[in-house]
């Protein structure tokens, strides 16, 4: 269960002029507030709530808002008017909870910034995050060197993603989501050439070979994020996620039945449960990830993405729907009660900061729900 925490705020630490939230409802950081204070606290709640006797909850935590760069000095005002694309809300964080049969893990999201000044030309910044995890934690970083020119941001939009989740008894694990379009190449270009210097030509054929080399300028299965583990275990993954907008659950099914983990009519399923509408008419498009992880041409495995906010109406139906694919999986949904209390306070009806929910791996599930700090406003 979740332990009592001080409540002095419910929605926000200060008013602004955009609305933005600062917190969740039950976590307290009281004022002024930087993004550091913000990623720590939030990611202690998480660990914290999965279980409260853990020692390693506040350090790792510490751990990971240590990394984030000076930019998360400043206070938290200062990026009011910075829309990133890191949550709904354009807050930069944004943050997550994995769920199995048997374990859990919380994490964060969060764009790397510049200084308050500029804080949409962030690529330096992007880079200097990945040498920090190098200098600091002696995190192998070698294969995003590799590639990391071809996300150069020129675009104007955003270069790269940072990406925490923390390990029990150990350091956290660090991902980048690198942006295939912040040069304004076309993504298949980009996302070919990083496969091929990262030695997976052999990969990159196979998926364009299923799929249809042009197939990726089609709305159904476009080229959304490239994403990399960091550090050098031999489970890091490198990871290709495709935006299915405008169609049904047939063409996600095709998508996933290339991964080895492939069960048929699994993620037709969750969709089913999801949506009241056919997907296609969704607001927000869902997305497929491929995985992969050597050996082989296929990828390693498929994760369904579906967006809940502006799809659903509010967190309460959020919730719903994600206790429902929980008991489907066999995963109890207690945990997950505890955490949307966290979130969304005692009336989840009137939020809407639960914003995606993940499934991945059927034969032994993986569900991840995402939540940002405020949610779109209505």
């Amino acid at each position: 269960m979740l332990r009592e925490f001080v409540v002095l705020i419910v929605e926000v630490v200060a008013p602004v002029a955009t609305g933005r939230a600062r917190t969740w409802a039950n976590v307290d950081l009281g004022h002024p507030v930087t993004y550091r204070d913000v990623v720590t606290a939030h990611l202690q709640l998480l660990a914290e709530t999965i279980d409260p006797t853990i020692e390693a909850a506040a350090s790792q935590a510490a751990v990971a808002g240590s990394l984030l760069g000076e930019w998360a000095d400043e206070p938290v005002e200062r990026f009011d008017d910075h829309h990133s694309f890191a949550s709904n809300d354009g807050s930069p964080v944004e943050f997550s909870l994995a769920m199995t049969r048997s374990a859990a893990e919380a994490r964060a999201l969060f764009e790397p910034l510049n200084s308050a000044s500029d804080p949409s030309s962030p690529r330096r910044e992007g880079r200097r995050f990945v040498e920090r995890l190098d200098e600091a934690l002696n995190v192998d970083v070698h294969r995003f060197r590799l590639i990391a020119d071809l996300f150069d941001e020129t675009s104007g939009t955003y270069s790269m993603l940072g990406s925490a989740a923390l390990k029990t008894g150990g350091t956290p694990l660090f991902k980048v989501y690198l942006n295939p379009a912040a040069r304004g190449l076309r993504p298949q270009q980009v996302v070919g050439e990083a496969m091929g210097r990262l030695g997976l030509s052999t990969q990159w054929e196979f998926l364009s070979e299923r799929l249809g080399r042009d197939g990726f300028d089609r709305p159904q299965q476009e080229i959304a994020l490239f994403a990399l583990d960091l550090g050098d275990s031999p489970d890091a993954r490198v990871k290709l996620y495709l935006r299915h907008s405008d169609c049904g659950p047939d063409e996600i099914e095709r998508a996933a039945s290339l991964a080895r983990d492939y069960q048929p009519d699994a993620f037709t399923k969750i969709l089913g449960r999801f949506y009241d509408d056919p997907v296609e008419h969704a607001a927000k498009a869902p997305i497929t990830c491929l995985a992969y992880q050597g050996g082989g041409p296929e990828p390693a495995s498929a994760t369904l993405y579906c967006p809940l906010d502006p799809n659903l109406d509010d967190d309460a139906e959020a919730r719903t729907r994600v206790v429902d694919v929980l008991t489907m999986s066999g995963i109890a949904p207690d945990l997950f009660d505890d955490v949307v209390s966290a979130i969304s306070g005692t009336d989840p009806s009137s939020g809407h900061r639960l914003s995606w929910m993940s499934c991945k791996r059927p034969a032994d599930p993986v569900v991840t729900v995402y939540a940002g700090l405020g949610g779109t406003p209505r």
